[in-house]
């Protein structure tokens, strides 16, 4: 992915912390695929971007320390691997119609 559509999607994380798993891009789980063990860099700011401002949103203020950022951008980046392979087999998801930043209910 070019720079510029870098830019587009982290200012769209910025801008858009609440929506949904339906509603992200193709484009942007697609980059999934291309992860092996771990969320790109790109990817990883994605992540932050978005769940800090849900957070912000969500609770008033930022996550506290960086072990928190840390355990959600893993457990939303496994959300998103998963949530690329099923619209690739065009199954069903159950988190289409939550939050995509929230990390509620990924730890159970």
């Amino acid at each position: 992915m070019d720079l510029a559509k870098q830019d587009h999607f982290l200012q769209m994380a910025e801008d858009n912390p609440r929506m949904l798993c339906s509603e992200v891009p193709t484009e942007i789980l697609d980059e999934t695929s291309y992860d092996d063990v771990e969320p790109s860099d790109f990817f990883k700011d994605f992540l932050r971007t978005g769940y800090t401002q849900w957070h912000l949103q969500k609770y008033g203020r930022t996550p506290r320390g960086r072990e928190q950022l840390t355990n959600a951008i893993i457990v939303l980046w496994v959300r998103a691997r998963r949530l690329h392979v099923n619209r690739v087999l065009s199954r069903p998801d159950p988190d289409l119609d939550k939050p995509f930043f929230s990390d509620e209910g990924l730890y159970e």
